[in-house]
Parts: C-alpha cells; sequence; structure tokens
C-alpha cells in the first residue's frame, strides 16, 4: 500500500489553514493545520510527517524561530515558507536555514499545489 504523504501547514491566518486543508483534502494527502507554531514540535515528535508549510509573522512565535527549533531534530525535513513579506533578508535567513522554498501571498492556490506535489514526489490528479 502506498504511504500517505503528511504535512503541517501553520499559518495565523485561518483562510490560509482551511484552504490548505482542502488541498490536502483534494489532492489526496494528510495535512495537519494549526494557527499556533508552539505545536509544531509537539506535533513532529508524534507523527511521521513529509514537509512543513509554515508563515513567518504569528502571534505567538516567529516562522524563522520555528524553522530553527524544527532544524535542530528534523534537519532533512523539507520546509516551505509562506509570507506576504518578500525581502532580501527573509529569503538569506531561509536559505540560512535549509528551507526549500519560500512562496510569496498572494497567490495561486495551483502554485502551491504544484509546489507541494514536487517536494513530495507525487501527481496531481486531472
Amino acid at each position: 500500500m502506498k504511504k500517505v504523504p503528511h504535512i503541517i501547514f501553520v499559518d495565523d491566518e485561518l483562510n490560509w489553514v482551511y484552504t490548505v486543508k482542502e488541498i490536502g483534502n483534494i489532492l489526496g494527502f494528510n495535512i495537519t493545520i494549526t494557527t499556533d507554531p508552539r505545536e509544531v514540535p509537539r506535533l513532529l515528535a508524534n507523527g511521521e510527517y513529509d514537509l512543513l508549510i509554515t508563515d513567518i509573522r504569528m502571534p505567538e512565535k516567529s516562522g524563522f524561530e520555528l524553522i530553527r527549533k524544527v532544524r535542530r531534530k528534523y534537519k532533512n525535513l523539507p520546509i516551505i515558507i509562506v509570507t506576504g513579506f518578500d525581502t532580501d533578508k527573509l529569503h538569506r535567513q531561509a536559505k540560512a536555514l535549509n528551507v526549500q522554498k519560500v512562496m510569496i501571498k498572494p497567490f495561486r492556490i495551483s502554485d502551491l499545489e504544484n509546489i507541494i506535489a514536487r517536494f513530495l514526489n507525487i501527481k496531481i490528479p486531472d
């Protein structure tokens, strides 16, 4: 039986969280959603995940703080940043933390679908 890909998506904007959850349902993979980045280490410790997608600017903890913490234990976990703030500093920090992709909001849902499919090595259904 083929393993179903499992993603953690963290963003403080509920509309994004539920949109990405729906993408997962359509594409046939599991997405664990949270609006609180402080939950992510616990989620990672209790499950097997293939990808982390995170916002950067969140009230409880910055996405970069989260990524640094995740990288200490999960060095090879692919990470995608989704953010509304496109700066050179952001890209430098992302590169330093071995983030695989930075996506600037707003973007087309199909772009996110394609990026997820590429990182998880899956085919998007027609």
